[in-house]
């Protein structure tokens, strides 16, 4: 499998691997511990088999909710169905929102079945939500690695960022060279935003309204128009 983040794949000549005398085929995705990798590490073909697998299997726990009660259908979801959706996390957690929303549809679907085997005057609390859970399982890798320090962890073990030796809160004023970039077009393209270079024409007008977001001063709105000769 080549990995790479291109869109298209490269032009380079990709070699023959052999393996007992026999080529070994290219792969787009390959299984790793239960973990489907894909050639460009955005997990989206893992997120889309984990959310049918528990689906299915929701609707098997769907079939035997009759059977139980509210605290039952909850101990079998999530021995069941929301083990499968909090393996490995911090392997494809970085995958795009709207894929893993799948994963929060397959768990509402479960929270009104649990809601359907509950008494009528009993308040059940929400489930705890799977992004809330992913970010927990996080920070206790994290703990348990710089605090803890565990030993089949250390090869995630970073050093402590420094703190710097130096601050530019307190430097000294170095003139009128540090207020503004140099304009040498006579514009105010050189000092203003890039998203009101539109807004603004070399030796013509300029929006009024879209200087005055910049600088809410009319005073100082005034001072930049004169001084690129725009008034």
């Amino acid at each position: 499998m080549l990995i790479s983040r291109r869109q298209r794949p490269p032009d380079t000549p990709i070699p023959t691997i052999l393996l007992g005398g026999r080529p070994v085929p290219l792969q787009t995705s390959i299984s790793i511990l239960g973990v489907e990798v894909n050639s460009v590490l955005t997990f989206t073909d893992h997120i889309r088999t984990i959310a049918r697998e528990a689906a299915w299997k929701l609707s098997c726990v769907r079939r035997v909710s009759h059977l139980l009660d509210s605290q039952g259908s909850t101990t079998l979801y999530a021995a069941q169905v929301r083990s499968l959706m909090d393996y490995a996390p911090l392997t494809w957690s970085s995958c795009p929102p709207s894929y893993l929303s799948l994963l929060d549809k397959v768990q509402a679907r479960a929270q009104r079945l649990i809601r359907l085997n509950a008494l009528q005057d009993q308040l059940l609390p929400p489930l705890q939500p799977l992004q809330q859970r992913r970010d927990v399982s996080g920070l206790c890798v994290v703990y348990k690695t710089h605090k803890q320090h565990v030993p089949h962890l250390a090869a995630l073990r970073q050093p402590w960022a420094r703190p710097h030796g130096h601050t530019t809160r307190n430097c000294c004023y170095q003139g009128p060279s540090t207020d503004r970039p140099f304009c040498q077009d006579g514009d105010l393209s050189a000092f203003l935003p890039s998203a009101l270079h539109k807004n603004v024409e070399p030796h013509g007008t300029a929006d009024t309204a879209s200087l005055y977001l910049v600088t809410p001063d009319l005073q100082e709105c005034c001072e930049r128009l004169d001084k690129a000769a725009i008034v």
